[in-house]
């Protein structure tokens, strides 16, 4: 998706989306601002506070009696709707994760619109998603819930058709503002981030969404550089309202609310879940104490109102108005929409000697008790119940397939049962939720030794992984064949039966990385979780910069287990005949193996300063492009956002001059072609 540079008001380019709009629409912003003006002052009001459960609904604030009753109707979350929904009612789909695994933007459209249509369906007006977080813990306990994996490029050029997806329905909050990355002490860590490195790493996904027109950002628990998220002048002014050029609302998580004036004056216009800080009396306060205008209440006013007027006006009042909490609204074709999201999805991270696709002739054991009772979704808001799982262990038995199941619990039971069979297939899981990070980056149980000892006896041996992110397999060099599906909705048994053999395509790529050791990066106490000091109780520095995944390994020289941007098809290509024209750069892709596979080239750029200077990264991601097709030429015309960095005197950015190495290849380790590019 092609990206071009907007310039706001202060003269600051900033990431835009080509063809969505960049704000709240005109029309909409016209219609809320005619609508503000006919409500009292304790409307207004309301409209920046929860509400709490109403009719079924857990989440509500107010509409000044807009939206066809009193509150608007909010609900989680990045995978599907969750509130209070009877299981079975709404799909569980594929995680964000893995829609950043898909390195595809058309896909995400078609989840953020069937994810839209289902809170519509539900009667919700928004949709509290995507989340769009760059990852930079690899044990956080919320890396399942952002579409931006490790890169900034990536999650600005996937976010944008997720929130146009989902505001053909219903409003959609873009989360959680900014670095929240890490879930451990998350509502009260101080991260210490240099100007630098927010705008440059952590900025342009959300930059990105403001951009798309998503109608509202939601502030997070953690403090950045000493101040609170969501009463924060920097982030929400100056940033998000200023440099980002947002006209949405902010919205605090729940119970991130930490004074009325302070909240009030830097940015932050609803609290939710209920308004504590932000009741009436205390507004009137703030107004009485002259900490803030009746112009500011007017411009909060605006803000909330533009995003549903903005919506298409026959989904202004879903389900009618009526409550539809109970509705059913996971159709056969959303279904068929999960199963195949969850396979383009699902990452071949190893094939040796071409073991995948199967054959279905062969009797295969299916070993962990993943195959029958999978791991399909996270915990915490990213959490959506279901009793429509279909396991992989059902999935093999309506194939047909000579198929048997062993939970694995006993090692000695996995590797009689591996030795019994044509093939192998070990299932494994590791778990995650918000409100703290994982323990570790291995498997859950012993399943890490059962592969281990399962490859051992069995030559065809294929491991299944469900994770919510990065994750250690030190058995890896004993099997020949590997996939992740990282947390892969309810239909993941036909979805991964479609891609074990050959009845989908493997095309996704790691949009994290998978490391060789715990800690491979060194991260000291002082960078995670943090330490102590005479002012807060938790502080996490972010010393490392933008050296952080795969900008790490790159820079330090170190290959990973499985990289960035990673990721196998039943084929090959070869890229061939780079050329660089000016700022247009060009490349053959022809497949050369198979006839049905996929590959996302990925083109990167060096800065001129990337060898000399420690603190800039060896390269970064500037585009990708799926390619199906059994030859073509890709091109990419190089913008002044691509070779600028951020200047924090003048607080803009600004265009980085010199020769630039030019990098394509299949991921961010494997390298095709080079060249230069002279700015």
């Amino acid at each position: 998706m092609a990206r071009v540079t907007c310039c706001l008001a202060a003269a600051v380019a900033v990431l835009c989306v080509a063809g969505l709009a960049c704000a709240n629409t005109p029309a909409g912003r016209a219609n809320a601002s005619v609508a503000c003006k006919s409500l009292n002052f304790t409307l207004k009001a309301e409209l920046m506070g929860g509400f709490g459960e109403i009719d079924g609904y857990s989440r509500n604030s107010g509409c000044g009696y807009k939206c066809g009753r009193k509150t608007f109707r909010w609900d989680n979350g990045p995978q599907g709707f969750g509130d209070n929904a009877k299981p079975g009612t709404t799909t569980q789909w594929p995680s964000t994760l893995n829609m950043a695994a898909t390195f595809d933007p058309e896909l995400a459209l078609e989840w953020g619109t069937a994810m839209g249509e289902e809170f519509w369906g539900k009667g919700t007006n928004i949709q509290e998603g995507p989340g769009i977080n760059i990852a930079r813990i690899m044990r956080n306990g919320r890396t399942f819930e952002y579409v931006s994996g490790e890169d900034p490029i990536l999650g600005s050029d996937m976010v944008a058709p997720i929130i146009q997806g989902i505001q053909k329905n219903v409003m959609s909050i873009s989360k959680h503002y900014i670095e929240n990355n890490q879930e451990n002490h998350r509502s009260g860590v101080n991260e210490v981030v240099d100007e630098v490195t927010m705008m440059e790493l952590y900025s342009p996904p959300f930059a990105a969404a403001a951009r798309a027109g998503t109608s509202g950002f939601m502030c997070s628990y953690n403090r950045v550089n000493g101040v609170y998220a969501c009463e924060n002048l920097h982030t929400l002014k100056e940033m998000l309202k200023g440099y980002f050029g947002f006209d949405g609302f902010v919205v605090s998580d729940w119970g991130a609310t930490h004074s009325t004036d302070q909240s009030l004056t830097n940015g932050l216009d609803i609290e939710m879940p209920h308004a504590n800080f932000y009741s009436q009396a205390n507004i009137q306060k703030a107004l009485d104490n002259k900490n803030i205008t009746m112009a500011d209440i007017d411009d909060t006013c605006v803000r909330i109102l533009s995003g549903w007027y903005s919506l298409p006006e026959d989904k202004r009042y879903p389900c009618g108005g009526k409550v539809c909490i109970d509705a059913n609204v996971s159709t056969p074709d959303h279904k068929a929409l999960a199963r195949k999201l969850s396979a383009m999805s699902t990452v071949l991270l190893k094939n040796e000697g071409g073991l995948l696709p199967l054959s279905k002739s062969l009797k295969v054991a299916l070993i962990g008790p993943d195959a029958d009772k999978p791991y399909t979704a996270g915990q915490g808001s990213g959490g959506v119940n279901t009793n429509a799982a279909v396991s992989p262990y059902a999935a093999w038995k309506l194939a047909g397939i000579d198929v048997t199941y062993e939970e694995g619990k006993v090692v000695a039971a996995a590797v009689a049962a591996a030795k019994a069979a044509d093939v192998a297939i070990v299932f494994g899981s590791a778990h995650s939720s918000e409100g703290h990070d994982r323990d570790d980056l291995y498997l859950g149980g012993n399943i890490d030794d059962v592969i281990a000892a399962v490859a051992a006896v069995q030559k065809k041996t294929v491991v299944v992984m469900s994770v919510p992110g990065s994750i250690l397999t030190d058995w890896r060099d004993a099997v020949p064949a590997i996939v992740t599906n990282f947390l892969p909705g309810e239909q993941v048994g036909f979805a991964i039966h479609d891609i074990l053999y050959g009845e989908a395509v493997p095309q996704a790529k790691l949009p994290i990385t998978f490391p060789n050791k715990p800690n491979e990066q060194g991260m000291s106490e002082e960078q995670y979780p943090g330490v102590k000091t005479d002012k807060f109780d938790l502080q996490a520095n972010y010393s490392e910069g933008q050296i952080v995944g795969y900008r790490w390994y790159d820079k330090k020289g170190v290959a990973p287990a499985f990289a960035f941007g990673h990721g196998l098809t039943y084929g090959a290509f070869e890229y061939s005949a780079l050329s660089v024209s000016g700022r247009t750069i060009s490349w053959t892709i022809k497949r050369t193996a198979g006839t049905a596979g996929c590959d996302t080239p990925q083109l990167y750029l060096g800065y001129p300063s990337a060898a000399s200077n420690p603190s800039v990264p060896v390269k970064v991601l500037r585009y990708f492009k799926k390619v199906c097709a059994p030859t073509a030429t890709l091109s990419y015309s190089v913008v002044d956002a691509d070779v600028s960095n951020w200047d924090v005197n003048t607080k803009q950015w600004v265009l980085t001059k010199g020769t630039y190495t030019v990098y394509v290849g299949t991921s961010s380790q494997s390298i095709s072609l080079k060249g230069q590019l002279v700015i």
